[in-house]
């Protein structure tokens, strides 16, 4: 189990990757190796390719603190939780978009960061229940599901409201 300094360090180092993820593919210049970054990193300011800033540090935390705790349920419950994390994120941002009919970058900032704070603190709790360890194999098929299709959807996106470049909003 991670310690209380251990949980909220990952918390701001889960935060704070994510949020620096936005901005990758805005430094680089174009080409190939920008191309591949755009399976990770967000092409464009659409909900859904905003994902992405939460799902990789959920999955590279969860690899990572199984690994150093030698606890397997930490890996399957960055997996869950950072699926809850993301339908939480997409929730909110449709709710209060669809009604308000504009973007505000404060809003957006603070979705995602409770977002991910909330989804942080179940996940550490929730890797100490046993069937989290049982499963783990289910999980790591469940990821490279997540993954693959957030791959796909970077290059085939969907046509729904979460696919929408920020069309008919206005950012304040």
């Amino acid at each position: 189990m991670l310690s209380k300094r251990g949980i909220i360090i990952t918390i701001i180092l889960m935060i704070v990757l994510g949020a620096c993820m936005h901005f990758v593919l805005e430094v680089l210049p174009s080409g190939s190796i920008t191309t591949f970054l755009g399976n990770v990193f967000p092409v464009n300011e659409t909900s859904w390719e905003h994902m992405k800033m939460i799902w990789y540090p959920f999955l590279v935390a969860g690899i990572i603190l199984s690994f150093k705790t030698k606890n397997r349920g930490y890996f399957s419950s960055f997996v869950v939780c950072g699926i809850v994390a993301m339908l939480v994120q997409l929730g909110a941002f449709s709710i209060y978009q669809s009604f308000s009919g504009i973007s505000i970058l404060a809003v957006d900032i603070i979705i995602y960061m409770v977002s991910m704070f909330c989804c942080i603190l179940f996940a550490c709790d929730l890797s100490q229940k046993k069937w989290t360890k049982t499963l783990m194999p289910v999980f790591v098929a469940l990821a490279v599901v997540i993954t693959a299709g957030i791959i796909w959807l970077t290059y085939f996106p969907g046509k729904g409201y979460v696919f929408l470049d920020d069309e008919g909003l206005t950012e304040h």
